[in-house]
């Protein structure tokens, strides 16, 4: 009689755990249609925005701040010179996104990554498009949105964007940990109703979702931006031989970084 009842507990605990295997399984294969479908959903949005034409190129002018012209004369001295280089991107009509949706702020493209996505902005509800999608659905990707306290003119615009396991949304943010990865894409561009701005990463760092560079939004003086930008620098996981002047837009990127869900992975890039 005992090992009848032990053979019908054991049975019942199997099937427990068949049922829970089973709706985990459910769980993650369900996830997994709904980060490709909303992937899709993206990648049809570029589509219909996308400007039909070739791709179209910025020229960069970088100032390398120890990054010395080797003379032709040993008797002349060294001095700094600017570094050139072309940025390719697919241009979006901005004023057909901002006419499908009066909340887009813009659209950033980084060139090589998966990183191609419009940016909302809504300073009356902050947080709105962490689960929406463009069209204002819901959306377990969310869309990428501009910190509320932002305008287009604020010294430093936070962009924020999910790390979605299928490599979409702001994922790629991730690979910055490794130098090679920022030489091979060094350049972010954001495109708004005021124009195309390219932006040249200076910085990489692992911080904590209270970390302070996200009170920076804006500075009146020189002094003040300098502090903030040595600040980025002293924490950044190399060195870029890049260093923003006052008067330059930094951009910052933001995304989830690690199992932690208090880490963060920061790109800041600065206007050139």
């Amino acid at each position: 009689m005992k090992k009848h009842k032990g053979k019908i507990q054991t049975g019942i605990v199997m099937g427990i755990f068949s049922v829970i295997i089973i709706a985990c399984l459910i769980s993650i294969f369900s996830r997994m249609y709904t980060e490709n479908k909303e992937k899709e959903e993206f990648k049809q949005l570029a589509e219909i925005v996308t400007e039909k034409t070739t791709e179209v190129t910025i020229e960069e002018t970088i100032k390398k701040s120890n990054l010395l012209k080797v003379s032709d004369s040993i008797d002349e001295f060294q001095t700094e010179q600017p570094v050139y280089y072309t940025t390719y991107y697919e241009p979006h009509s901005i004023s057909e996104l901002i006419s499908m949706n009066s909340e887009c702020f813009g659209w950033i493209s980084i060139s090589g990554t998966n990183i191609n996505y419009p940016v909302m902005h809504t300073p009356s509800n902050p947080q709105k498009y962490l689960n929406k999608n463009f069209y204002g659905e819901y959306s377990y990707s969310g869309t990428p949105f501009l910190d509320a306290r932002c305008s287009a003119d604020s010294t430093n615009l936070i962009i924020y964007g999910h790390h979605m396991n299928n490599g979409t949304m702001f994922a790629d943010l991730c690979n910055y940990t490794d130098y090679s990865y920022f030489t091979e894409h060094p350049t972010v561009v954001l495109e708004t109703k005021d124009g195309v701005f390219a932006y040249s990463v200076f910085s990489v760092l692992k911080v904590k979702s209270d970390d302070d560079w996200y009170k920076f939004t804006a500075v009146e003086t020189e002094k003040s931006y300098e502090k903030w930008i040595s600040y980025a620098k002293t924490k950044s996981l190399y060195n870029t031989e890049i260093t923003p002047v006052y008067g330059q837009q930094i951009l910052t990127l933001s995304t989830c970084y690690g199992y932690n869900q208090d880490d963060r992975i920061l790109v800041l890039a600065v206007q050139n």
